[in-house]
């Protein structure tokens, strides 16, 4: 059998609800950048027959009381455009359940029976365990000297003799020199010609 929703169907959902036994409706998204923000309301029955409008729906239920009271969940609602791949997600589980159901198959009703095997272990032989040989009572402590407080030390400071240095030689001795004569030597005045 042919599933109700297809894989592009299941990709761009945004809002499944059941509203019936029969009946739920689908809220889409466009796919194309130039319709990205727009949606496409669909009401599909189990039989996989679509209408596109509630009126439609009206026409063909025999009793539409309960539409009057439901409250349907506008894609525009704040926690869908803040998680569409959120909303997206729950959106199949829900229709991937309610396809199972309507084929006749209950999906996740049922717990997982996990089988468990269980080794048997051999035990190891217990060895006997020895008693201990009982615990002696140690002897009181007792205090065998007194300590006697000492005389105080006498502290005696030896201090190095200081040696007289010897008397600074000179070892050199400066000459005075002879004082220097200065010449002058004047430059005979040549004539002018």
């Amino acid at each position: 059998p042919t599933p109700l929703l297809t894989a592009d169907d299941l990709g761009s959902l945004l809002i499944f609800e059941k509203l019936c036994d029969d009946w739920v409706r689908e809220v889409h998204r466009f796919n194309s950048q130039r319709k990205k923000r727009m949606n496409f309301v669909i009401f599909r029955s189990c039989e996989n027959k679509k209408i596109t409008s509630l009126e439609e729906l009206k026409e063909l239920l025999e009793d539409t009381s309960f539409l009057e009271t439901a409250e349907l969940k506008s894609a525009f609602s704040h926690d869908i455009v803040s998680n569409k791949v959120g909303a997206n997600k729950i959106a199949r589980k829900a229709a991937k359940a309610w396809m199972a159901e309507s084929s006749g198959r209950k999906v996740g009703s049922e717990p997982k029976v996990v089988k468990a095997t269980i080794k048997e272990v051999p035990l190891l032989k217990e060895a006997p365990v020895e008693e201990a040989a009982p615990v002696e009572e140690a002897a009181p402590v007792e205090e065998v000297a007194v300590v006697e407080e000492a005389a105080p030390v006498e502290v005696i400071e030896v201090v190095a003799p200081v040696e007289a240095a010897a008397p600074v030689e000179e070892v050199a001795v400066v000459e005075e020199a002879a004082p220097v004569e200065v010449i002058e030597v004047v430059a005979p005045v040549e004539a002018a010609a």
